[in-house]
């Protein structure tokens, strides 16, 4: 199970959080930030790999490991330059969430909605860890405009939205097995084995969206470390929230 979760969120994570580039494409201040972006997603990808060779996913390794194979010489392409173009990076992602698609479809109860919801986790994750670290170059960077940090954090806020209405749908219809029995997840969730998700959702949604808006109040008063600080506690919420959700979808079923 713990091999599932990692390599799902690692996989997930580099697949998606180069794609969060475009916010500052257009940004005419010498950043630089694509390096630190690419190397990681790299670095997570890598290990997914890594993770993916010791589980039996039809034609995974062939997948991730062309996936893999593009990123680096993206990364290597780009690396030397000081901006990189975001539509450069559309092609490994969209491989990379190939790559995704495939885990999900192996590891998760077939459904309509369980990888659009997977991916939009992976989105939610990948922008609350890109927003810290954005936060963190107005530290380096002179002159970086705080409409930077404002657009990538209503990003944000628009994603956990999207999560909250899908919650809400998902515990008025969903049901789940458990020890025999079809239970509805509002029952469920009062239940031993269900305590854990209710845990998920306010961590996954609830937090995070009262985090958003403290954020954005922050933004607005340009207090970036403030908002840096916020969006640091923001990235553990959504994590443990992340993994939780996860865990859920495998052993469940359950598409939060």
């Amino acid at each position: 199970m713990l091999t599932f979760l990692l390599t799902l969120t690692l996989v997930l994570f580099a697949a998606i959080f180069p794609l969060f580039l475009w916010i500052v494409e257009r940004e005419t201040v010498e950043m630089n930030i694509h390096r630190f972006i690419l190397g990681l997603s790299l670095a997570a990808g890598v290990a997914g790999l890594l993770l993916t060779f010791s589980l039996n996913v039809p034609d995974g390794k062939l997948v991730t490991s062309i996936w893999l194979g593009l990123l680096f010489a993206v990364t290597l392409l780009y690396w030397p330059k000081s901006r990189v173009s975001a539509w450069i990076i559309i092609f490994p992602s969209l491989l990379g969430v190939g790559a995704s698609v495939k885990l999900i479809s192996f590891m998760v109860l077939s459904g309509v909605a369980s990888v659009p919801v997977m991916l939009l986790g992976g989105l939610i994750f990948s922008g609350s860890l890109f927003a810290m670290i954005l936060g963190h170059w107005y530290l380096n960077v002179v002159d970086l405009p705080i409409t930077l940090l404002r657009n990538a954090t209503r990003l944000i806020l628009v994603l956990l939205i999207i999560r909250l209405i899908w919650n809400v749908i998902a515990l008025l219809f969903q049901s789940v097995m458990t020890e025999g029995y079809l239970v509805p997840l509002t029952e469920f969730l009062f239940t031993i084995d269900g305590i854990f998700l209710a845990t998920a959702i306010l961590f996954g949604t609830v937090l995070p969206l009262i985090l958003v808006f403290l954020t954005l109040r922050t933004v607005a008063i340009q207090s970036t470390q403030s908002a840096t600080g916020l969006l640091y506690v923001l990235v553990l919420s959504v994590a443990m929230g992340d993994l939780i959700y996860k865990y859920y979808a495998i052993q469940y079923g359950l598409i939060l």
